[in-house]
Order: structure tokens, then sequence, then C-alpha cells
């Protein structure tokens, strides 16, 4: 006798199964209409190089999405994201026929940059050159750069081509090649020259990134290095270290951000992490991971925002002339001639901005630095110094024109002024 009630709870439980989604869709739909009408359809005014195939593939998303949940601050970020407008207007307005539509006004950038350049650092004298670039090639975002710099003791040549990831079924790529001639000194931490030597170095490279959420990213590269270096004759003691050798070093990393925008800085908060293992043709290996942790965040006054930043660098058995200077940990107050395997850096300051208009942006910054590191001499070092300066944004261009800085090392009392014209910055 219990086997029809069986039956009718078995019978039930398939009816609910079966037509629970169908309920679900239909509540979506009452919950969509509730939060007004659905956006049909993006329009834009403004786009001259930027292909519209290319902004409906970035902003494709917002359309089938209720008025309501229209986030027109958010919008307007994820365009300013894009660094191709220097100028954008977001907006839900009705076409003729009535139906919702995300309108989008935008001043494009200048995006083909012949781009001169200048640099002086009272630790490292003069050094002058000139790219061209492109920030918006093809009008789909992908970016080249070519060009040169030279000064008394470097000269670098360098090409480069790059399509940033949209989103995961787009992925990314970087393509690239550079040469340089370079005669060097190797300083210690305290600013003393150890030796001098001379090295020609070659390198391709090639990377793919994958923009796997909103905010994060994967990448994986490949470089192949080939450096004809040698110790000058009077500092023959240290030709073990100085050697000609071919390289291959495969690479992986991940980083994630998060972007803000007010009337005077875009902000973003950032982490990354990457590593590689650097294969020398003595058959030796050479391992380096590197971390950073960077904040910019806006205050309630606007116009300034809190700078901080840490990042850390180890590295085990890379040759010296591989070796970073201490612009991997993000610091100044260190000798710009030093190269480590073993380096951690701190900045905490404020950026403000001063003066404001259509065309272009002054702000001044300060930074307390902290610098911890293991010297030539395997012995540990750490430096706590300032830096502050100068900015100038161009808005019609992605990068800072115009710097100056200088950067104080309190422990030594040793001072460094910089200024850079064109690409370039601390």
């Amino acid at each position: 006798m219990a086997k029809p009630y069986f039956s009718f709870y078995l019978v039930l439980f398939f009816l609910i199964i079966t037509f629970l989604p169908c309920f679900s869709v239909f509540a979506e739909e009452n919950q969509d209409v509730k939060n007004g009408a659905l956006v049909s359809a993006l329009k834009f005014e403004g786009l001259g190089r930027t292909k519209e195939s290319y902004m409906l593939s970035v902003l494709g998303k917002y359309v089938g999405i209720p008025e309501s949940r229209i986030d027109l601050h958010e919008v307007k970020v994820t365009l300013e994201e894009l660094e191709l407008f220097s100028e954008t207007e977001v907006s839900l307005k009705k076409d003729e026929n009535g139906a919702s539509v995300l309108f989008i006004k935008v001043k494009e950038k200048w995006s083909f940059i012949p781009v001169p350049f200048f640099m002086y650092s009272s630790s490292t004298g003069f050094m002058g050159g000139a790219f061209v670039m492109d920030t918006n090639a093809f009008g789909i975002r992908d970016n080249y750069v070519l060009g040169g710099v030279f000064s008394k003791n470097i000269q670098l040549a360098l090409m480069a081509y790059s399509r940033p990831s949209r989103d995961i079924k787009h992925p990314g790529f970087t393509v690239g090649a550079s040469f340089t001639r370079r005669d060097n000194e190797e300083k210690n931490l305290s600013g003393d020259k150890i030796f001098e030597y001379n090295a020609m170095t070659g390198s391709v490279y090639a990377a793919v990134s994958d923009k796997i959420t909103a905010h994060s990213k994967i990448n994986a590269g490949l470089r192949y290095n080939y450096t004809n270096a040698g110790v000058k004759k009077k500092y023959s003691e240290y030709k073990e270290k100085i050697k000609s050798f071919h390289a291959i070093t495969p690479g992986l990393g991940w980083d994630i951000s998060f972007s803000s925008l007010n009337e005077w800085f875009m902000s973003v908060k950032s982490f990354s992490i990457d590593g590689g293992v650097t294969v020398l043709t003595s058959g030796s290996c050479a391992e380096s991971i590197g971390l950073q942790l960077s904040i910019q965040h806006p205050l309630p006054v606007t116009r300034l925002r809190v700078l901080t930043q840490y990042a850390l660098f180890w590295s085990n058995n890379l040759p010296v002339t591989l070796r970073p200077s201490q612009m991997v940990v993000g610091t100044t107050i260190m000798p710009d001639k030093f190269h480590g395997t073993k380096m951690g850096g701190a900045d905490l300051g404020l950026e403000v901005g001063i003066l404001n208009t259509k065309f272009v942006m002054f702000s001044a910054y300060g930074l307390l630095e902290q610098f911890a590191g293991e010297d030539f001499d395997g012995s540990f070092v750490m430096n706590f110094g300032y830096s502050t300066g100068l900015k100038m944004y161009l808005k019609k261009l992605a990068v800072p024109a115009i710097a100056v800085g200088v950067s104080h090392n309190l422990m030594q009392n040793e001072i460094k002024f910089s200024a850079t014209i064109g690409m370039g910055g601390f």
C-alpha cells in the first residue's frame, strides 16, 4: 500500500527539479523589470584610430544588463585604464525607438609618438636618445616601440611589440629584441668602486599573458641572452666574476590590480610575483624571484594620495651582468651602479596635485625610503633616506613627460639629483 505514495512523491520531485529553473528565470526576469530597462546597445562618439569593434569587445559585457545595475563610474574607470583617451563621458540615453543605450563620448590621445629622451643623474651623467612608439597600433591597443639611448658609457637599441590581454578568451603577447654596449663600473652599497668591465649584450624574448579575471593575469615568457664581457686589465683578479656566456631564461608571473579614479589621479593597488630560471652554457643554473606590493590610495582631499610600495628580490648564482639595480625594489637612495642578488625595499609617502588643466597636470611627491640588501662581499646592509620631486603628466600622452627629483641617503649622507624628459621617470 506504500508504493502509490512513493510514486506520488517521486513524480512530485521530478516535477519540482524540472520546473524550478523556469521559476528562477521568471523571477530573474521580473527582477530585471523592477531594475529598469535592459541596455540594448553601446553608442560611441569621438572614436578616430580606435576601432569600434575593439571597444565593443572591451565594454560588450554591459549590453543586456538592467540600467540600475550599470555603474557609470565603473565604466569610466574601465575607459581610463585603457590609456587611449584624454577625455571620457559616460551616460545612459534612449534611442529613437525608446530603447536604453549606454552612450560613450571620448577624445583620443595622441598614440603615435616620436619621443625625444633626455636624462641627467649626478651619479651617471647625461643620457639622450629617441624612440618612436605607438600605443594604439591598428586601432586595437597594440603597442610598439623602436629606438635607442646613448651616453658616454652606454649605447642601447631596442624594439618591442605587444598586445595586451583583453580577457581569458583573448590572450596577449610581447616580442622584442635589444642590444647594449656598456662600459660599466661595479660599486658596492657604500658607493666604492670595485672594478670596471666592458660588456656587449644582445637578447631576444617572447611572452604570452592571459587575463584570467577582470583584475588579474598570468604571464609566461622565454628570453635568450648573449653576453660578451670582460674586466679591464687592472682588475684582472675579478675576471672570474665577468665572463662571456649564452643563457636561456624561462619565466612565469602573476599579478592582480584594482584601479580607482578621481579628478586628479588614476590610483592603482597591485600585487605581483614573478620568477625565472636562467640556464647558462656552463651548465649552471641561476634562480630568481621577485614580489611587489604597491598601493596608491586617494585621500578625502582629492588632490592628495598616499603612495606606498614594498618589494623583495632574491636570486642565486646570477651573473653580475644580469643582476638588477635597486630599481627592482623601488628605491633610489643607493648607488646606481650597484647590482645585487638579494634586496628589499619599502617606500611610504604622499603625492599632491598642484595644477590640473585640460592638457597638463603637475604634482609633487615625497617618499621615505628603506633599503636592505646583501652587499658585493656578502655582508648585510640597511640604509634609510628620502626622495622628493616634481612630475608633469601630459594628458594627451600615456607617460610622464618631465620629472625632476632628489634622493638623500641619510645614513651615508649622499645626495643624488635626476631629471628626465621624454620616456622615463623614477
